[in-house]
């Protein structure tokens, strides 16, 4: 059979839309699905103890079906120690501080309902005193401490509480590494200036 040009240049274009149709069908069918994985990555996820109960830290703003199990609450010589999440949610009371194993218990933790508004530097960060806390996870950004040589001044939180254990294996070796204690800045109230050194644990 044989086609004019024009019929041909027709037939070309409907070839040519239609592949371009089915891709872009194709195109959006797999972004469709890379979104629906992000969204599904992005919900919190909590790590596991050996007894399969999820630990980490939450919040106040947390919902509390999406709290873990065991619920970080500050840490005993260096180990740090959870709350049942039972115990978190019954308010102002004297709990037990678990290890992460959910079963030796470290020592106690008071749940608070004071809710202190820290002051701000003029880097925004908050600084006061980690007594006004309601918890650990409350505590201002800088927090007043007095230096080895009774300087007045401040230490970053993040540097207090160091690098949190994922294991008791590594709570171990971590205690171990730190039987002597350890040296962190001490900083005026501007979170930048070092004016001293505090000794953090250790005898």
């Amino acid at each position: 059979m044989v086609y004019s040009k024009g019929l041909k240049l027709l037939i070309g274009a409907v070839v040519i839309v239609s592949v371009g149709v089915g891709g872009a069908v194709a195109y959006q069918k797999v972004y469709a699905k890379s979104a629906t994985t992000q969204s599904s990555i992005s919900s919190q996820t909590y790590s596991l103890n050996e007894s399969g109960q999820t630990y980490g830290s939450a919040e106040k703003t947390t919902p509390y079906e999406m709290l873990p199990d065991l619920i970080h609450r500050g840490s005993v010589d260096g180990v740090a120690g959870y709350v049942l999440k039972s115990d978190y949610l019954k308010g102002v009371s004297d709990v037990p501080l678990y290890d992460v194993d959910g079963k030796t218990i470290l020592g106690s933790f008071h749940i608070s309902a004071n809710v202190v508004n820290f002051p701000r530097n003029e880097n925004g960060q908050t600084y006061g005193s980690a007594a006004d806390a309601a918890s650990s996870d409350t505590e201002p950004e800088l927090i007043s401490a007095f230096g080895v040589d009774g300087t007045k001044g401040y230490v970053m939180k993040k540097d207090l509480d160091g690098e949190q254990p994922k294991s008791p294996k590594e709570a171990l070796a971590s205690m171990e590494r730190n039987k002597e204690g350890r040296d962190i800045p001490l900083y005026d109230v501007d979170g930048k200036t070092v004016i001293g050194v505090f000794h953090v644990g250790g005898k």
